[in-house]
């Protein structure tokens, strides 16, 4: 990882305003997040009464733990990257993603018994607590930032044409902000257009009250598909 970053790097005398948009674009590649856009449309279907205060807690720690490692690796984070790199790399988790992702896209295809159906919607969440927002955003923010090269390469940029820190601070703000947009335009809709979205909503919860099961599997394929997509990756790289 670190050597394709080093390889892309254009020239330090880079004028700052090519920089910064090459840095929004990077910004725009990672801004379709498969984990915090699924959770983001759950908290809308199943919680849409706290979804400002689930959604928020969940996009803060989220982007806390990118803003964190963003100023570890702008400040001197060459040994970072290389534990992430390793992280990325290490063949044993590349090969559980990958396997992983095989094996939950292949469950979405099977067709469940009467009795397994009732079980596997009984352990469906209705609704989240605060802590379980929390211990999610974990869960995808560990899951998802091994992949960020966008993100490792932007911080970099910035060591590499030597912008002033307070600045470059601001810029890895500006780019966690862009990385969530997104999210934060489906809570600004909900709050605007709270009515007709809560009636579409409801139509896309009555259909899949209809049939928990296949949405269920549907999502069990969509999380196996994401899970392969990142172990194929770390071991094509």
């Amino acid at each position: 990882m670190f050597e394709t970053i080093e390889a892309m790097m254009p020239s330090s005398t880079l004028d700052i305003s090519a920089v910064l948009m090459i840095i929004f674009v990077c910004a725009l590649i990672d801004i379709l997040s498969p984990g915090v856009l699924a959770v983001t449309g759950y908290l809308l279907l199943t919680q849409p009464k706290q979804l400002s205060s689930r959604l928020i807690v969940f996009l803060l720690v989220i982007q806390l733990g990118y803003f964190i490692i963003g100023l570890l690796l702008y400040f001197g984070g060459d040994r970072l990257l290389k534990l992430i790199e390793d992280l990325s790399e290490f063949d044993f988790i590349n090969w559980f993603y990958t396997v992983a992702g095989t094996l939950l896209v292949l469950v979405s295809f099977i067709k469940p018994k009467e009795s397994t159906k009732e079980r596997l919607t009984s352990w469906i969440p209705r609704q989240t607590s605060i802590k379980g927002i929390v211990i999610l955003g974990v869960i995808v923010f560990l899951v998802e930032f091994v992949t960020a090269l966008p993100y490792f390469y932007s911080i970099f940029l910035l060591n590499h044409v030597a912008v002033h820190s307070l600045s470059s601070i601001f810029v890895i703000i500006g780019y966690n902000l862009v990385m969530v947009l997104p999210s934060l335009l489906l809570l600004g809709i909900n709050k605007v257009f709270k009515d007709r979205l809560q009636l579409f909503l409801n139509k896309i919860k009555s259909k899949l009250n209809e049939a928990p099961i296949s949405s269920l599997l549907v999502a069990i394929g969509l999380v196996g598909a994401v899970f392969f997509n990142i172990g194929i990756r770390g071991i094509l790289n």
